[in-house]
């Protein structure tokens, strides 16, 4: 998908099309008097982050899907519900080995590692190739669910965490949720690999390198593109002589730190290490094909479904948001229309 992800409040890119395409739905379906209401609930899925499309700035679709509200339904989306799929990837993550069709020859140099998947694929095939994840149910549960609570009136939770605020002092960011979506849960921290930092929350160590999407095509050898800095403004910055995959994604650039639970609707990321260097958050922000188990211990096994580690504690542990936020005089500030400034 190569169009621009895009901001609702500039009407621009995806992050329109959106809302667009629900309003268009609406329209047709209640197009015969008397059948579904103009106003009917609408339903939507997050993309998977090892499909086929969206790269290489997951983070930014994510955005873009949710109307650059950060959450839904909200003004651009009302009475819509969302499922999310960022942590319910192909388990095997990497579809390489359905691209190079490996599960017909396993003797390629490039389809070393690939028998685990193409067993996998004998059970259940992917369906008009790798866009969406093979395995369903947990998808549907939560979109069921979503509906259940929405639609329905049902009391149970239809969504995670959903970003509030933040808060820098002394070493420690302090990463706030709403206490009124949340309900009568709480943020919880799962399991995750501490020792390789794998919290799939990141901070910008370099302002200079904010970017929503990455342009796919370098404009020059030595150069990266980016198409959006936030603010619907393109630049380009000269990558690091020797530096495979530097520059605005580089682990330099966006560090992933460890983070520990701080109460009832908050987390605490452990910064000490970056100094005054921190200037922004995100979270699940996926890049090149990243998963909730990327950073994990190299393995043959999956990546477990559900990995990423906030959650909210209610029925189903939905998954907290995908967020990001500038950090200014040590406060969050999201993108507009989202606000985050508790």
């Amino acid at each position: 998908m190569g169009e621009l992800f895009g901001n609702s409040e500039r009407s621009t890119g995806y992050a329109c099309e959106v809302p667009n395409m629900i309003a268009e739905w609406r329209a047709t379906l209640s197009k015969e008097p008397n059948t579904t209401s103009p106003e009917a609930p609408f339903g939507l899925v997050t993309l998977a982050p090892t499909g086929s499309e969206g790269h290489p700035d997951m983070g930014g679709m994510y955005a873009a899907q949710m109307g650059s509200y950060g959450n839904v339904p909200n003004a651009a989306m009302p009475n819509t519900f969302l499922a999310h799929a960022f942590d319910l990837g192909d388990p095997w993550s990497n579809t390489t080995c359905y691209h190079n069709g490996c599960c017909d020859n396993f003797t390629l140099p490039k389809c070393h590692g690939c028998e685990g998947f193409c067993d996998s694929c004998k059970e259940t095939n992917f369906y008009m190739g790798a866009i969406h994840s093979r395995d369903k149910k947990p998808l549907g549960d939560r979109l069921a669910q979503a509906a259940y609570g929405s639609v329905y009136g049902a009391t149970v939770p239809v969504k995670g965490p959903v970003l509030s605020g933040c808060s820098l002092s002394n070493g420690k960011l302090t990463i706030t949720f709403n206490k009124t979506l949340l309900g009568s849960q709480s943020v919880i921290v799962g399991d995750y690999q501490r020792d390789r930092n794998a919290s799939m929350v990141q901070i910008l160590t370099n302002s200079s390198l904010f970017c929503m999407q990455i342009d796919k095509d370098p404009p020059a050898p030595g150069e990266q593109s980016c198409r959006d800095d936030g603010e619907g403004n393109p630049f380009v910055v000269q990558l690091p002589k020797g530096e495979k995959g530097g520059g605005m994604e580089s682990t330099d650039t966006w560090p992933m730190v460890n983070i520990t639970s701080s109460g009832p609707n908050s987390v605490v990321a452990d910064v000490s290490a970056y100094g005054d260097n921190v200037f922004a958050v995100r979270y699940a922000f996926f890049t090149s094909h990243m998963s909730c188990c990327s950073k994990n211990a190299p393995t043959s096994g999956p990546c477990p479904i559900a990995s990423c580690p906030l959650k909210a504690s209610g029925l189903g542990n939905l998954p907290a948001n995908p967020f990001v936020a500038k950090i200014v005089n040590g406060k969050c500030e999201c993108l507009p229309p989202q606000v985050c400034d508790e």
